[in-house]
């Protein structure tokens, strides 16, 4: 064992035991200044960890077993808490006994179904934030939830618990999932760790459970048969990826308008026409008379009623003169700016491409990122896809926005609120690294030539006997 790899190790090792033992003892949400500490403290223990180890020059395979026992053992550790920052799962697990049961969670607001049926009664419904709300979580995840429901009741263990280890297995798929697109890219596979063993990542995914981990492992398979250039496949997997978690859509032009650059318009279309069948395909066994008001009845509500860490939406409302609990609510005015200004910022995101691999995927991650910062929630976990894609092209931005993020946890702390300070003291550093990864990802793009016009080149076979081609990246 070389030095650098028994300093990651040993980084690793007390990180867990750290967040094990805080995990059992108190939940986040009552102790949260401690929590932040600890989150803070682990990521630069885990920084230093991994930055020692990949001075020692691991192989690519030891590199890629070491990143995935480290994120299980992070996650596992995590897995010890109580889901206290987000009710979440207590939803994951009412539909998954719903599901398992017979019950279409599309049909059914929670409240009318206490008493109906096995795991449907008071205790569970108090733990739900949303009681008066249809389920808004797409297919793919019902099945998971459903699967997770039946493991739990098969093996005595919690449903929660059930759910958000699934919910970590998944993630590490993610994690894998990166490495082999960190080779695709010709980018250092190290990369990933920023991801894996992010603190941030391994308290969200498995001990708060998001469903947004299911969706991105899907996400990531789309990206690399986009990056072959296997449109229908790529599409496939985005289908997929919706299906999991609908805020995968927003990506879906980008996807489109990539391969069209690299290929053409024609050759390109299966991509769209994939990710719609799947997605479609994926609803057609809840199809009801009920099912598109009831998911359209739930979003409305969701993105009218809620608010949360959003700069933007709080900023302008200001600037309108709304004063809360004092004047009426401008949103009527607002909104609808905001949405154009998304829809903007996608077709801009989507339409720059010029058939590069590396602005492809950067266009990923700054699509999520322009989604998130014109919304009227910002949940910390929402930032997991860009996270992930933002791993994928240089820059600090996203990485050290997620280490800022647990700052609007604070709101829960005992008389907390949300704060114009806390807000600033998580974007305000963020926009300033962002607009420096902006200015070197442009000097970078002034000094490679364009990406060339796509052509017919002659195919080549890789060392696994696949016939490829050589491609600009």
């Amino acid at each position: 064992m070389t030095r650098g790899s028994a300093a990651a190790l040993g980084a690793v090792g007390v990180v867990a035991i750290a967040t094990a033992a805080f995990a059992w003892s108190v939940p986040a949400r009552d102790a949260l200044p401690a929590w932040i500490g600890l989150v803070l403290a682990s990521a630069g223990a885990l920084a230093l960890g991994g930055w020692a180890w990949l001075r020692s020059g691991p192989t690519p395979r030891a590199l890629l077993l070491g990143a995935l026992a480290g994120a299980a053992a992070l996650r596992l550790a995590a897995l010890c808490a109580p889901p206290s920052l987000s009710d979440d799962v207590h939803r994951y697990v009412w539909d998954g006994a719903l599901g398992a049961q017979g019950l279409d969670p599309y049909a059914h607001r929670p409240r009318d179904l206490v008493g109906r049926a096995e795991g449907l009664d008071e205790a569970a419904l108090s733990a739900l934030n949303s009681p008066d709300y249809y389920s808004v979580y797409p297919p793919l995840a019902q099945l998971s939830f459903r699967a997770a429901w039946g493991v739990s009741a098969l093996i005595g263990a919690p449903a929660e618990r059930v759910t958000r280890g699934g919910l970590a297995l998944a993630d590490l798929l993610t994690v894998w999932a990166l490495f082999a697109l960190l080779g695709q890219l010709g980018r250092p596979r190290g990369w990933a760790l920023l991801y894996a063993w992010n603190p941030f990542v391994f308290w969200e995914v498995a001990a708060g459970g998001h469903s947004e981990a299911l969706m991105l492992p899907l996400l990531l398979f789309a990206v690399r048969d986009a990056l072959d250039e296997r449109p229908a496949r790529a599409g496939l997997w985005l289908g997929l990826a919706a299906s999991a978690k609908l805020t995968a859509l927003i990506v879906a032009p980008i996807f489109l308008v990539f391969l069209a650059r690299r290929l053409d318009a024609r050759r390109a279309a299966p991509v769209a026409l994939a990710s719609f069948a799947v997605l479609a395909g994926s609803f057609a066994p809840f199809a009801s008379d009920v099912l598109w008001p009831h998911l359209r009845e739930s979003l409305a509500l969701y993105a009218e009623r809620f608010s949360f860490n959003a700069p933007i939406y709080y900023a302008a409302r200001d600037l309108l003169g709304y004063v809360e609990g004092v004047t009426p609510p401008v949103d009527g005015a607002l909104m609808p700016w905001l949405t154009a200004a998304t829809l903007g910022w996608l077709m801009l995101v989507a339409l720059a491409q010029d058939g590069g691999r590396r602005r492809f995927v950067g266009a990923l991650a700054a699509a999520f990122v322009g989604y998130l910062l014109l919304s009227r929630v910002i949940h910390p976990w929402y930032v997991l896809p860009p996270l992930a894609l933002a791993v994928l092209v240089p820059g600090f931005s996203l990485p050290a926005l997620s280490l800022l993020l647990p700052l609007s946890y604070l709101r829960y702390a005992p008389g907390g609120r949300e704060s114009a300070d806390v807000i600033a003291a998580q974007f305000v550093p963020f926009a300033a690294l962002a607009i420096v990864d902006l200015t070197r990802g442009w000097l970078a793009e002034t000094k490679r030539p364009p990406a060339p016009a796509r052509t017919e080149p002659a195919p080549r076979v890789t060392p696994a006997g696949r016939v490829g081609y050589d491609t600009d990246v």
